[in-house]
């Protein structure tokens, strides 16, 4: 039997095997939108969850290896730096030098087992010219970084003092500004701090205690205190603009607790805290303490900064940092053995803090697979160098 095909029946069987032959090669125009390809699945157990950083920030064990409670510590540079101390009661005060970041230390003044009461508060010029108080009201001097001699005196119930040259420095005594123009070798007295204030809408003379000095020039110089005779919220400017020979004061009202530190990186900006270690408020000028403006709480004993963008405090064995000029701060918890008495930060990348014991802990970035004993994680505050 012959079966016939008419014209329809073949475009029936055309059209049918176009449509196969689409599906066949483009299988999407099923599914009604067009297919992606999946990338190769990857094995979550090797992912980059588990891929350890370039870079890491430690804080790694310098100590010394004498039971010294260490009480500062001044580096003028990553790997040159010293610390002193002494045992509580004991004296057996020594001033300690590194040249190579605490690797090794060597004694460059006292002696561990000897008699001398321990040096503290350093305060340095440049690299190689520095002073620290030693004892009942003696300073000790050096001018090569390596040798320390007898280099002046200063009263025994000074708080703070200050080099802006090799003859002319600061001293805070309690109201008093002392300055000094032979080295240490006399003070005197060239500001008594008094100011007025006005108190249930009476204006009252009252007397101020000076809490911190510090030059960011060799002329312009700024301290700050607290009034002593009233609980009032307010702070107290002393600011000078040659050499500290003559200061202009005024109240910061409004400050709880008063001026406690204070830090310029020139003559016009700078930063203030106000109140107490634990809780003291953060404030900064940019017109030479005209005008201040509040900012975070960081406690500690006292703050600076590396740069305009890095800064450092430390409480207990807490550090408070920023790294975006003080306009915030963040906190971290490090498990010290003992508690940080004083920190420096000569660079942004590292830094060190001493305590009792002879501790000394260094800070840097090292690489991502770096392990050494004893050494703690630590927060990056700046990009690897």
């Amino acid at each position: 039997m012959k079966t016939k095909f008419g014209m329809s029946s073949v475009c029936h069987v055309a059209t049918g095997i176009l449509l196969l032959g689409l599906i066949v090669i483009f299988p999407s125009l099923v599914q009604g939108r067009p297919q992606v390809s999946s990338p190769p699945r990857r094995d979550t157990a090797h992912s980059g969850s588990q891929t350890k950083p370039k870079f890491k920030a430690i804080w790694e064990p310098v100590n010394y290896t004498e039971d010294i409670n260490l009480s500062d510590v001044l580096f003028v540079s990553a790997t040159v730096g010293w610390v002193s101390g002494g045992v509580a009661g004991k004296g057996a005060g020594v001033i300690l030098n590194t040249q190579d970041g605490g690797d090794h230390w060597t004694v460059q003044w006292g002696d561990p087992n000897g008699a001398e009461d321990g040096p503290s508060d350093f305060f340095f010029l440049d690299s190689t010219h520095g002073w620290a108080r030693q004892g009942y009201g003696k300073l000790l001097h050096t001018t090569d970084g390596q040798l320390w001699v007898p280099g002046g005196t200063i009263d025994a119930h000074s708080t703070n003092y200050a080099f802006v040259s090799e003859k002319i420095g600061l001293a805070l005594k309690d109201h008093e500004i002392q300055r000094t123009v032979d080295g240490g070798r006399t003070w005197k007295p060239v500001n008594e701090c008094a100011v007025k204030v006005e108190v249930d809408g009476l204006t009252r003379n009252v007397q101020c205690s000076w809490s911190k000095v510090q030059f960011p020039t060799v002329s312009a110089g700024y301290v700050v205190g607290y009034i002593s005779s009233m609980n009032a919220p307010h702070a107290v400017l002393g600011k000078t603009v040659d050499g500290g020979a003559t200061w202009t004061l005024s109240v910061v009202e409004g400050l709880a607790g008063g001026g406690g530190d204070v830090f310029f990186f020139d003559a016009n900006t700078g930063f203030m805290r106000a109140g107490g270690f634990v809780d003291g408020q953060f404030y900064k000028t940019t017109d030479a303490g005209v005008t201040w403006k509040p900012m975070a709480v960081v406690p500690g004993k006292r703050f600076g900064f590396v740069d305009r963008e890095v800064g450092w405090s430390f409480l207990g064995r807490d550090l408070h940092y920023t790294t975006d000029g003080g306009l915030h701060w963040n906190s971290r918890a490090i498990s010290f053995p003992v508690d940080v008495n004083a920190w420096s930060l000569p660079q942004r990348v590292r830094g060190y803090v001493v305590g009792d014991h002879g501790m000394v802990y260094r800070y840097r970035i090292v690489p991502g697979d770096y392990s050494a004993k004893g050494m703690l994680a630590a927060p990056m505050v700046s990009e690897a160098p």
